[in-house]
């Protein structure tokens, strides 16, 4: 009986919906060799900025500033700081 409550439990969090990782609700710099398609429908391509988005990734256009720097460091911070979070987690 005990088996069957915990199948039951194990197919409720496989169909619950899963919290995205913070990565993907940044903005990254991204190499486009083949023009993609931004936001407002325009052509793009070389350094653009990319996001996901409900499965699917969007752009826009990159222009570059003075906190090219920053924003690198800040997002690698961002990616390394959800891979330790995720690697305390415990397994299921």
């Amino acid at each position: 009986m005990a088996r069957a409550i915990a199948g039951k439990q194990k197919v409720f969090e496989l169909l619950a919906p899963r919290p995205r990782p913070p990565y993907e609700e940044v903005w990254h710099l991204w190499a486009v060799i083949i023009p993609r398609r931004s936001i407002t429908g325009r052509l793009l391509w070389g350094t653009v900025l990319r996001r996901r988005d409900d499965g699917r990734w969007i752009y826009k256009k990159y222009i570059a500033s003075d906190y090219t720097a920053d924003y690198r460091k800040s997002a690698s911070t961002l990616v390394r700081e959800d891979r330790k979070a995720a690697m305390r987690r415990p397994a299921n």
